[in-house]
């Protein structure tokens, strides 16, 4: 019987469990440490948002189908049927432990990490909309500079990340459809995209520590009124906070190795870390532990907690559960284990 592992593109499955990690890591520094608590958390946290989740939206970008006549019952399945059940279980989880509601679905807002399952949705079912518009990149980059000057667009149904992170859901396609991975990994210039890979990525880095922007540019949820910019100056910083983020991006996929290893049964299953990490960072909070504010803990314990989290819950049995769990819902809310 043939692996299942040889049917997936391995290069991807690496590369998503980077960034599950990083976006656990990020996690755990805006819930232990104000952002501005020292300088190295700021640097470390904008470092991280600048591509971490950008990066998960070009790989859906890059394995989206153009014509898929079953994506609305896909979507249904594996982002709105989720996206109900856990805000539904965040909100009571909430309540029980801060003895309080969020507020978050009155606000039509999803619960925190949510909006990604929103905005995953509206990604998938536009693109099947609107893939043969030509120069679609170039319209969706200005839309994503232009929704930084409606201040009533934010995080009510995720709106806002919606439509500023759609560019990298198109360019992922394109990488697909022009074979544009492929080229580079196996070129004869390789080894001079690997050293210009890490060159970008340390430019982010120096980029993100010389350019002190307010945190909430980063999140990609507020208008530039909202972070007191000009729109001019917000257009600007979005516009290369995007370069940067493609950037990153492209040189993590000449970085990352193709070969199957242990990080690619992990990365296949990077929803259920995802998740799962809510429980054990809103538990953590319960406890307001003088030590959270220690920067080794914020470091040290962050990048062991992350990795924890990732292991544990990227195993295949949690996914099936997941899926299997999902599925079950599924066929209750369409009836379909009626027909």
């Amino acid at each position: 019987m043939k692996n299942p592992m040889e049917k997936r593109n391995c290069l991807f499955d690496n590369l998503k469990c980077l960034l599950i990690f990083l976006v656990v890591y990020g996690h755990f520094i805006e819930n232990f440490q104000s952002i501005y608590a020292s300088e190295s958390t700021r640097i470390a946290y904008q470092f991280i948002y600048l591509f971490h989740m950008p990066g998960f939206v070009f790989v859906s970008g890059y394995f989206a189908r153009k014509g898929d006549g079953k994506i609305f019952e896909k979507v249904l399945l594996n982002q709105i049927v989720p996206l109900f059940f856990f805000q539904l279980v965040f909100e009571i989880f909430h309540w029980v432990v801060f003895h309080e509601f969020s507020g978050k679905t009155l606000d039509l807002a999803p619960y925190w990490i949510l909006w990604y399952l929103l905005s995953l949705a509206f990604w998938r079912i536009s693109f099947q909309l609107l893939y043969k518009i030509r120069f679609l990149l170039v319209i969706s980059v200005i839309l994503a500079l232009v929704a930084g000057m409606v201040s009533s667009i934010g995080y009510p149904l995720s709106v806002s990340r919606t439509v500023v992170l759609f560019p990298f859901f198109v360019l992922g396609n394109i990488f697909k459809e022009k074979g544009i991975v492929e080229k580079i990994k196996s070129g004869r210039f390789f080894p001079v995209y690997a050293v210009l890979s890490v060159l970008v990525l340390a430019g982010a880095l120096i980029y993100v520590s010389e350019v002190k922007l307010h945190y909430g540019l980063y999140l990609n949820s507020y208008s530039y009124k909202a972070l007191k910019m000009a729109w001019d100056e917000g257009m600007l910083y979005r516009f290369i906070n995007l370069a940067w983020g493609f950037l990153c991006i492209a040189s993590l996929l000449v970085l990352t190795p193709q070969k199957r290893c242990f990080a690619s049964k992990i990365g296949k299953n990077s929803m259920i870390p995802y998740i799962m990490q809510f429980f054990f960072l809103k538990s953590l909070l319960i406890y307001r532990f003088d030590f959270y504010k220690n920067l080794y803990f914020t470091f040290i314990d962050g990048a062991v907690f992350a990795a924890l989290i990732v292991y544990i819950f990227g195993k295949d049995r949690f996914s099936a559960l997941y899926e299997k769990l999902m599925l079950k819902i599924y066929k209750i809310v369409t009836c379909k284990d009626k027909v």
